[in-house]
């Protein structure tokens, strides 16, 4: 019996993305997919911006309607209803553009590490700028695709900024060399105010890279491998063995470590056992964080699910064709940063996963708390703990290398006195 989609028409179109993001994957030196990928992304996106206009559109008519015509009654009741229905329809567009700019975004990530891109998302965050968009009504977008192939026809990686989620600053982005390289392509008469500001924002984002850039980075033109520059994702083969036999047997649970726990539910296995997760063993214990992973907004400064799973996986993750979840013991967590020689608290709070210190009893020696949104990495990118654990503690400066001139703040009282969630409470959900 086939999976039941959420969007059946875009199945093929899905697919094909898929296999040619993973033809890229697999050889970043061959071109000819990128700019393939890229075309497909391009109809689709401007496709779905031109529908979703359309249905703007409508639904200003029948709210104007409402108001003009005095509706009242079973009328009234019928346009109100038709306003809903289309405004859903517009959020499954947006969803939709969402999902094809993942593929974008597996073309950044399959060049150069995320956490590069990263910096760019949360500038444009900051800083006001139209998020990417509206492809179909940019007067600028053949001079940007002019370029596109120029520069894919030169041999170099190149990605419009439109067609990805993460790339916030620039038109395009040249992922040749150590760090990505938004270019505007506006002229300066066609700048207002705002375009100058994104501008300024875009060089000190630039300036910030060039100087976290670490020595002997590889030159521009040298792109690096996607196993060079993830390599904390060690647990993607246990993460599409989980999917593949969840879609065989219905639901599926994987321990790729201690402390670790992956399952994937098809969607209609639990619809027809609603009670399923509850036989699974060992996920209830109190110290143990249950993640809904999604494929959400959430996802975007993260490594896309689009290269950690295969085509098939992914496409049907998109489709909501299964459910997955990641349990991680927050216990064995916090023993890896003590084998580190760092002390870790799980908070948990909401906003703060984690409170890191080199002492526990004098935290002037050294203080970071780990936000919950560097936590979803681990669920996010199926990220092994310990790798975890040493990326977060190589951001706390050894104790000898802190003078009293490094002290910025005394650490409040809330931060002295903070405590495992897990001593007082049960298992989260997120």
């Amino acid at each position: 019996m086939p999976l039941p989609l959420r969007f059946p028409r875009e199945m093929e179109c899905f697919l094909k993305a898929a296999q040619l993001l993973g033809a890229i994957q697999g050889d970043p030196g061959r071109l000819g997919p990128v700019l393939e990928l890229q075309k497909l992304l391009i109809r689709r996106i401007a496709r779905s911006e031109l529908s979703h206009a359309r249905l703007q559109d409508a639904r200003l008519r029948l709210k104007q309607r409402l108001v003009r015509e005095r509706l009242i009654g079973e009328k009234a009741r019928e346009t109100r209803e038709l306003v809903l229905k289309i405004q859903d329809r517009c959020d499954a567009l947006e969803q939709l553009r969402f999902l094809y700019r993942c593929f974008g975004d597996g073309i950044a990530a399959a060049y150069q590490a995320p956490h590069r891109h990263r910096y760019f998302y949360f500038a444009q965050r900051a800083h006001a700028k139209e998020r990417p968009g509206l492809l179909s009504r940019k007067d600028m977008f053949r001079s940007w695709y002019r370029a596109l192939k120029l520069g894919i026809g030169m041999g170099i990686p190149v990605v419009l900024a439109d067609v990805t989620n993460m790339l916030g600053q620039g038109d395009l982005c040249v992922l040749a060399g150590s760090e990505p390289q938004p270019m505007e392509l506006k002229s300066f008469n066609q700048r207002g105010s705002a375009a100058r500001l994104h501008q300024e924002a875009l060089l000190r984002t630039m300036a910030f890279l060039a100087r976290q850039a670490p020595a002997g980075t590889a030159s521009p033109g040298s792109a690096a491998q996607p196993g060079e520059i993830t390599p904390g994702v060690a647990h993607r083969a246990h993460l599409n063995e989980c999917v593949r036999q969840a879609l065989e047997c219905g639901i599926a649970q994987v321990l790729p470590e201690p402390g670790l726990c992956y399952v994937v539910v098809r969607n209609d296995h639990y619809r027809n056992h609603p009670d399923c997760l509850r036989t699974l063993k060992g996920l209830r214990s109190k110290s143990t964080m249950s993640v809904q992973v999604t494929p959400e907004t959430a996802w975007i400064p993260m490594q896309p699910f689009t290269l950690s799973m295969t085509a098939g996986n992914a496409v049907l993750f998109m489709q909501g064709g299964f459910q997955l979840l990641v349990y991680i013991d927050m216990k064995v967590l916090v023993s890896h940063f003590a084998s580190l020689g760092v002390h870790a608290v799980a908070l948990m709070d909401g906003v703060t996963a984690l409170q890191l210190s080199n002492d526990a009893e004098d935290l002037e020696h050294g203080l970071y708390r780990v936000s919950e949104v560097l936590f979803q990495r681990i669920s996010c990118e199926f990220m092994p703990l310990r790798s975890f654990a040493q990326e977060m503690a190589g951001m706390l400066e050894p104790v000898q290398a802190q003078g009293d001139q490094d002290l910025l703040f005394a650490p409040s009282g809330e931060w002295d006195e903070a405590r495992h969630y897990y001593e007082d409470e049960g298992p989260h959900l997120h």
